[in-house]
């Protein structure tokens, strides 16, 4: 349907005549009459007056269809595999799929990730390597590396940990270098702190203030 035909089909649906609409434009009858007979078009600023007095959009008075208001987007997760607990966690998702161990596809190498965090914290829970501003008033669990301060529970760490006192354990895969240790201590390599209240294990030498517990190294 061409413009002018919408503006006669629009004017008749409000029982307005070409004078009516002519008045109302301030444009005269016979602007009206080229317009609706397709012999001339609107000025294009007269454009948003007739959608207006037709109480129409623009692209209804252009027979265009009118976009639907933009939705929010709405992410879905899978359920995920623990409670709200108001814990801190970093994971890793390809797609929807929650992955345990994270791997990126397409690309030679090992990638790596790391998690840095500046905030209260009570517990920490990271598949990749954790950097805290601030000490961490529970534990830390981490895929990697732990680079803190002080930490209030244990440290499990899949890489070296270095941070302040410890009040639980500390279990790394690498060097530990910390502060006081209130439980037991195991490294992959060696153990630099000050006390440790349990038992010290490490792949290589155990340096520290005093062992409470039995000393076991490489």
């Amino acid at each position: 349907m061409s413009l002018g035909n919408q503006i006669a089909r629009f004017r008749k649906e409000k029982s307005m005549t070409q004078e009516a609409l002519a008045n109302a434009l301030g444009v005269t009858n016979q602007a009206v009459s080229k317009w609706e007979l397709d012999q001339s078009c609107p000025d294009i600023q007269l454009l948003p007056k007739l959608a207006d007095l037709f109480g129409i959009s623009l692209d209804r008075l252009f027979e265009r269809q009118e976009k639907a208001p933009a939705q929010p987007q709405v992410i879905r997760v899978a359920d995920l595999p623990w409670e709200d607990d108001g814990n801190l966690r970093a994971v890793f998702y390809i797609g929807h799929t929650l992955r345990k161990h994270w791997r990126f596809p397409g690309g030679p190498g090992p990638k790596q990730v790391e998690f840095v965090y500046d905030g209260p914290a009570l517990n920490v829970h990271s598949d990749f390597s954790v950097t805290c501003k601030r000490d961490v008033e529970g534990y830390v669990n981490a895929g990697d590396s732990v680079n803190c301060g002080n930490v209030g529970g244990y440290v499990n760490a899949g890489d070296g940990v270095n941070c302040g006192n410890v009040v639980g354990t500390v279990n790394a895969g690498d060097g530990v270098n910390c502060g006081n240790i209130g439980g037991n201590a195991r490294a992959g390599d060696s153990i630099h702190c000050g006390d440790i209240a349990g038992d010290a294990t490490a792949g290589d030498r155990v340096i520290c203030n005093g062992v409470a517990g039995r000393i076991r190294n490489g």
